[in-house]
This record gives C-alpha cells, sequence and structure tokens, in this order.
C-alpha cells in the first residue's frame, strides 16, 4: 500500500473546497492503494477540538467514487474520522470481474484505519450499492470464505478472497437489497428476444400487455396506478426474463471456458431496456412505506416511534428513458453479469432466491453478528428495502432509523412537496438530524 499526496493544484482545490466545512480540520489526505484504480481520501475531525478519536468509518460503493462520500464531510464534525474510497472498478461495471475483488479494496481501508494511531474501532457504511459490498465484506470476514462459495451461487468468490479483517460495525445507509436484485426489478419484461437480440442484433420486440408506460396498462404518468393483477404479471414476467437473460450467460460462459466461443476470457453481454422500469418508482403506491412500526427523526430532531414509515419520494422517471440506449441499456461482461447483476427469482419482489448471487446483501446479513444500524431516506423508494436489511439481519444488536424528507444522497429532498407546491424548508435538517443519531449510535457502543 503506498501513501501518497496529490499534486499541489490538487490540494489546493480540495482545501478550498473543504475549508468552509471543515473550518480548522486538516484538508483529506489522497490514499493510493492497488490496483491504481483504487484510492481514497483520509478524512481527520479538527484536532483542537478532537485530539484522539478512536473510532473511523470507511465508505466504498460498488463501482462509484464516495472519495468526497457526505459521510467523510459529517463524520469529521462529529470527531470521527472517515475513509471514502473509490473502487478498483472506478464507474465501469464491466469491469467488476468479479465483483467480489471489492472485498480487497474494502480490506485495504479497513486495514490502513487500524494502522492510524488511537484508532480501536472500525465501522463499514453501506449505502446503496455499498450495501452488498459491505454485507459481503463483514459476512466473509466472520465467516470464511466457504460462505461464497457456496453450491448455489451463480458466481463463487475465488479461493484468495479470505483473511479479511473483520469491521466492529456496520452502518447500512440507504442501501439496496444486492444488484441483481435492483437488476431484475429494472428489467422491462415487455422484451421478448433476448436470445434474437444477443446473438443476431435484432432489435427489441415488445409485448403490449406489459409494457408499463402503455396507459391502457394503467400508465398516468405522475398519477399512474396499476391493477393488482398487472403487478403480478409484471413482477413474474421480469423474472423469467432475468431467468432466461441467466441461462444464456451460463451457457454462453461454458461455451468460453471450452473455447468454441468467439472471444477468449469473457465475452461482452448487452441488454437492452434493462433499467427505468422499476415498477415502484412509477406507481408510489408499491412499497410506499414500511410494513411495521419504526423511529423516524422528524426535521425538528423529535423522534416519532408509533407508526409505519412512508416514504416521500416525488414521480422522477423518464417514459422514455428504458428506450434510450444510455439510460436503459446496461453493456456488461458475461463475467460481470453472472458476478454483480444476476440473481435467480419467480417474482421480483415477492419470490427471490436470495442466495443465488454473492451480491446480495439480504442474504449476506444473515450471517453478521456485529452492531448493525439501518438508516433510511424517506425522499427514495429504498424505505421498505432498508426494513427488509433490518429484519434478515443476524446480529442482537441492530437498530433502525428513519429520516423525514432526505433524499438517497441524504440531503433534504426540495422536490418532495405536494404538486405544485414549492419548497418551503420542511426537510432542512435531514443532514444533521442524520449524522447526529448516527454518532450517537456509535458512541454509545464503542
Amino acid at each position: 500500500m503506498r501513501h501518497l499526496r496529490l499534486g499541489p493544484v490538487f490540494v489546493s482545490l480540495l482545501t478550498i473546497f473543504t475549508a468552509s466545512v471543515y473550518a480548522n480540520q486538516p484538508p483529506p489526505q489522497f490514499i493510493q492503494f492497488e490496483p491504481s484504480a483504487t484510492m481514497g481520501a483520509l478524512y481527520m475531525p479538527d484536532p483542537d477540538k478532537f485530539p484522539n478519536p478512536h473510532v473511523a468509518t470507511l465508505a466504498m460503493h460498488r463501482d462509484s467514487n464516495f472519495m468526497s462520500h457526505i459521510s467523510t464531510q459529517e463524520m469529521p464534525k462529529r470527531g470521527i474520522v472517515a475513509l471514502g474510497m473509490n473502487p478498483r472498478c472506478q464507474n465501469n461495471e464491466a469491469l467488476c470481474t468479479p465483483w467480489e475483488h471489492n472485498s480487497l479494496d474494502v480490506k485495504q481501508g479497513v486495514e490502513l484505519l487500524r494502522s492510524l494511531p488511537g484508532i480501536d474501532t472500525v465501522i463499514l457504511i453501506g449505502h446503496s450499492g455499498g450495501g452488498p459490498t459491505m454485507a459481503f465484506y463483514q459476512a466473509i470476514a466472520e465467516n470464511g470464505n466457504q460462505l461464497c462459495q457456496a453450491p448455489e451461487r451463480l458466481t463463487k468468490c475465488p479461493d484468495y478472497i479470505r483473511d479479511l479483517p473483520p469491521a466492529d460495525g456496520v452502518i447500512f445507509w440507504d442501501a439496496h437489497l444486492g444488484n441483481g436484485i435492483n437488476a431484475v426489478r429494472s428489467l422491462n419484461p415487455a422484451v421478448i428476444n433476448d436470445e434474437e437480440i444477443l446473438n443476431q442484433g435484432a432489435a427489441p420486440r415488445l409485448n403490449p400487455r406489459l409494457d408499463p408506460f402503455n396507459p391502457e396498462n394503467g400508465y398516468n404518468g405522475a398519477n399512474t396506478s396499476y391493477s393488482d393483477e398487472f403487478i403480478e404479471s409484471y413482477l413474474e414476467a421480469q423474472s423469467a426474463r432475468m431467468n432466461k437473460l441467466i441461462d444464456i450467460a451460463l451457457d454462453r460462459r461454458e461455451q468460453v471456458e471450452a473455447g468454441t466461443y468467439s472471444s477468449k476470457g469473457d465475452a461482452a453481454f448487452i441488454i437492452p431496456m434493462a433499467d427505468i422500469s422499476r415498477l415502484m418508482r412509477i406507481d408510489r403506491s408499491i412499497d410506499h412505506s414500511t410494513v411495521n412500526p419504526h423511529k423516524l427523526i422528524k426535521n425538528n430532531g423529535s423522534i416519532e416511534d408509533c407508526c409505519k414509515v412512508e416514504s416521500v419520494r416525488p414521480f422522477d422517471i423518464d417514459p422514455d428513458g428504458s428506450e434510450e440506449f444510455w439510460e436503459g441499456t446496461r453493456m456488461l461482461s458475461l463475467k460481470s453479469f453472472l458476478s454483480v447483476r444476476a440473481i435467480r427469482s419467480k417474482n421480483s419482489m415477492t419470490d427471490i432466491d436470495y442466495c443465488s448471487s454473492n451480491n446480495s446483501t439480504l442474504c449476506m446479513v444473515q450471517f453478521i453478528s456485529v452492531p448493525v444500524l439501518v438508516s433510511a431516506m424517506t425522499g427514495h423508494y429504498f424505505v421498505r428495502n432498508s426494513e427488509l436489511i433490518y429484519d434478515f439481519t443476524a446480529s442482537k444488536d441492530k437498530d433502525f432509523i428513519a429520516v423525514e424528507g432526505a433524499t438517497h444522497g441524504g440531503n433534504p429532498c426540495t422536490a418532495c412537496m405536494p404538486e405544485g407546491d414549492a419548497y418551503d424548508g420542511r426537510y432542512d435538517n435531514a443532514v444533521k438530524n442524520d449524522f447526529d443519531y448516527l454518532s450517537q449510535w456509535i458512541n454509545e457502543r464503542f
């Protein structure tokens, strides 16, 4: 591991960028890990206010750059060291071959934090796609790699994914359930000719009875309301399309491994209309709340603990997006598809084989014993997902909190207003309330 400072121009920019946020805190330190795409930024608290920090957090996504993640801004304000990392996939999912390699990046981050003077506690932050990343890491760290080599996995982890130093706790911060689960729920199931598309480059052919943007099926923009019959047929058809794609990919992988395919080692796997078709984003009555009562941090800082937590998310989907190449098409390889985006199911919402994939938060949290905090943002559509993570988590010390009016990125949801109303500041304290609760949860345990 090499520890390098950024060039003087970049350091100056970072210093200017963080001056207003960090006051007397030192500027972040750039960290170069291996391989070269794996990088980090280390943020220390103000040494005058917090001279002896002993807790550090680590935030990393599947393929996004978290070097300036919101936790790196907010945790140091509360006396906690923060490391934000950029994984080796570097904003390119096709480079995740296999995705399980991300755990080696997390390992380097944990080892770095453990090496800092005074740090005795490391907390993983799994935000969005960081959820399955951190769940996988901690589960393997606690249980060994036999867990990720189980026969039911579509992709087994390599033998060298081992000896991962476990963290002391995990925060699932508006995490999702796994990329395969996201993928199957995002597929447009109206596509009926994937073999022709993949083998011959044919254009997609659609079954209009499964088109989520067909007004005859209930589509009406922000006022969309699907029938129970359509929803059930749609969710089952999503699973059927995903299972078909998996079968095609497995067959093609066998050909590649046997040397009978046109390419060696791996092959392109391009899926059109693979995104922008998640029903809960179109019909907001779907998964609009938790099933059970949970704690909700109100904007005034009080905690309501009586009721189901409701999502206040706005309608945010472009009906033309699923047909746009750069929006709806996924350009993957066989290995990255099977490792990152493939999961078996019969119904994309209610009947999923969670442990058919290593990239599955709900599979891996069943093997985690350290303290876990689940934080849900009500300005997004992962509220019910967060509750499922909480329910599946094996840890005896677990907590759930929802943040009123926070977006997926944690900031106030200025679009979460009644139609036609201007934002009135009702969620302005979302960031402070959330991170005050997170730091209190950490301090009470560590």
